[in-house]
């Protein structure tokens, strides 16, 4: 599937469901502007990932979207990020209702582009996703990336089969 920019819209948000704010949010207190290119890679991640998913599944929470190259540093982000390109978005159910398994379902189900999709099954709400996408061909790679440190693929037989860790 190659990734097409949509229009912008009417109402200058990122998606149908988000807004800048959420697409750029930080607790670094550190600048975090996304240049004319970043934006326009942010759309792509709402138009293909977010909003999707948000018809899919009900509330979405993003907790990460674009990255600068500090805000990235500060976090301890990895070098290579594609959240610095505006091309991720880490998120995680706005109230609970869903888990990390249910969106990777989901992603598999409606064939949601990216090139990795890494589950992060700690933290508050059943834990968070990360998708991150690129131009050119995508390796729709899962992972899993345990308590203990490290990432572990994922076959789509173990999306599908386990409820939680």
């Amino acid at each position: 599937m190659s990734l097409v920019l949509p229009l912008p819209r009417n109402d200058g948000k990122p998606g149908e469901y988000f807004t800048w704010d959420e697409m750029t949010v930080t607790s670094t207190g550190l600048e975090n502007r996304p240049t004319a290119l970043h934006r326009n890679n942010l759309r792509l991640v709402c138009h293909h990932v977010l909003d999707p998913l948000r018809r899919a599944l009900g509330a979405i929470r993003v907790t990460s979207g674009f990255r600068s190259i500090a805000v990235n540093t500060k976090i301890g982000g990895s070098k290579h990020s594609a959240h610095m390109k505006g091309m991720a978005a880490d998120f995680k159910s706005w109230n609970g209702d869903f888990n990390i398994w249910d969106i990777a379902r989901k992603v598999d189900a409606h064939d949601i582009p990216f090139d990795q999709c890494i589950l992060y099954p700690r933290g508050e709400n059943g834990g968070w996703v990360h998708i991150g996408l690129k131009l050119g061909k995508m390796r729709r790679q899962w992972l899993l990336k345990p308590a203990d440190g490290g990432y572990e693929p994922l076959s789509l037989e173990q999306v599908w089969g386990i409820d939680r860790l």
